[in-house]
């Protein structure tokens, strides 16, 4: 491990305390804090994986005017995306776990198609041509004095405090904004009335919705929820989690594309952007998942605070994702060495829905578990232990940044 990347991972657990610290500080702000948390529990068990919750959904959907396509793997998606776009070789893209699932940034960049992150975190990282370290932050790993080193490149007065860089990255995204004609966003959660609802707390989405002519969004076949109500506060309490803040800056409900009943309450469509609204729905081995043992998996609303309070992705960043994501990437690419796991049991504990990752971790991962949790807490002292070393040393010599 180079210092570098012990910089990161610094960059990271300072980022992760400072959420955790702002979750302590506002969780009195949710008096009813803990039977949100039961209502999306129930939620979550009764309705993912339901067909006819799925199939009232998409019905709605296309009744309120948007256009839904299924794609069951990432191949599938990337086709139907690649019709949708059509000539346009300019994209603007939203916040999207989903996407990066089926790596869809790098193969529209591959067919000549250019992409542009509107997201400041997203952004910086296609910029840095980093990874991402969270979910929902995933540029925790990258410090200020990190990116305006990379930064300067782009633009040689750059100044190094955080809303110089931000300004920065602000006016390279409207730039292209206001030339797109095609957003690409995911979604956090689709109803079977027929909305979808994003959560967003820069207002790039807003901007998306507002200024493209076609607007796709690619969302997972387990994003169902009955109804607005329980996806409001899915919403509520995967902001609280992801940010520590107990509401987003904003959350977009789109039932279909604009329309006006104004003249002789006749309905026309197009009046403002976008004219039209595509919802691509992606199965890529989710279905099989839930059906062969792994439904629980797929109860995630995506906070992040497991990864957040995994002791083991603290020290090995990359190497293992983190909670519920370290499974998912090892099921999905073998991108996470589940020895490493553990099996401390911090992820189900900070979990909102209680997901048994743990269980479901030692369940697929090879090897006797006496084995793997002497393993995995042997490589843990070791790293934990040379990480602390370094800042130390960092710390007397002067050299922490």
């Amino acid at each position: 491990m180079n210092s570098s990347e012990v910089r990161k991972l610094m960059a990271m657990n300072r980022v992760f305390k400072t959420v955790k610290e702002r979750q302590l500080k506002n969780i009195s702000r949710i008096p009813d804090f803990e039977e949100r948390l039961k209502r999306l529990k129930k939620v979550r068990e009764e309705y993912v994986g339901d067909s006819e919750l799925m199939n009232a959904a998409v019905e709605n959907l296309m009744n309120n005017g948007f256009t839904v396509r299924f794609a069951e793997d990432g191949s599938k998606a990337l086709e139907l995306i690649l019709e949708e776009i059509g000539d346009e070789k300019l994209i603007v893209k939203s916040k999207s776990n989903l996407t990066k699932e089926i790596n869809l940034t790098q193969e529209l960049l591959r067919r000549g198609i250019e992409v542009v992150e509107t997201d400041i975190g997203d952004r910086l990282i296609q910029l840095l041509e980093e990874d991402p370290s969270h979910p929902t932050g995933p540029a925790s790993h990258v410090s200020v004095n990190q990116i305006f080193n990379e930064l300067k490149k782009f633009k040689s007065d750059l100044k190094p405090d955080p809303y110089s860089i931000i300004e920065f990255l602000l006016e390279d995204i409207k730039k292209s904004i206001e030339k797109a004609r095609v957003g690409i966003t995911g979604a956090n959660a689709i109803t079977g009335e027929g909305s979808v609802l994003i959560l967003h707390n820069e207002g790039n989405i807003f901007e998306i919705i507002r200024r493209t002519e076609k607007i796709i969004i690619v969302a997972g076949i387990d994003k169902f929820y009955p109804n607005l109500e329980e996806a409001v506060n899915s919403a509520k309490i995967q902001t609280f989690y992801a940010t520590g803040n107990p509401v987003p800056s904003f959350m977009e409900i789109i039932s279909g594309v604009s329309k006006t009943a104004d003249i002789e309450k006749k309905l026309y469509t197009g009046v403002h952007e976008p004219k039209e609204a595509v919802v691509i729905l992606l199965d890529n081995g989710r279905k099989y998942l839930m059906e062969n043992g792994f439904k629980e998996l797929f109860h995630c609303i995506g906070c992040g605070n497991c990864v957040i309070n995994c002791p083991a992705y603290g020290v090995h960043g990359k190497d293992f994702k983190g909670g519920r994501f370290a499974l998912y990437s090892a099921l999905y690419s073998n991108s996470s060495d589940l020895r490493l796991c553990l099996s401390c049991r911090r992820c189900k504990k900070n979990c909102p829905v209680d997901i048994d990752i743990p269980g479901m971790i030692s369940k697929v991962r090879e090897g006797n578990e006496v084995y793997n949790f002497l393993y995995s807490h042997a490589r843990w002292l070791v790293k934990a232990f040379y990480l602390q070393t370094i800042l130390l040393w960092w710390q007397i010599s002067g050299n922490v940044k």
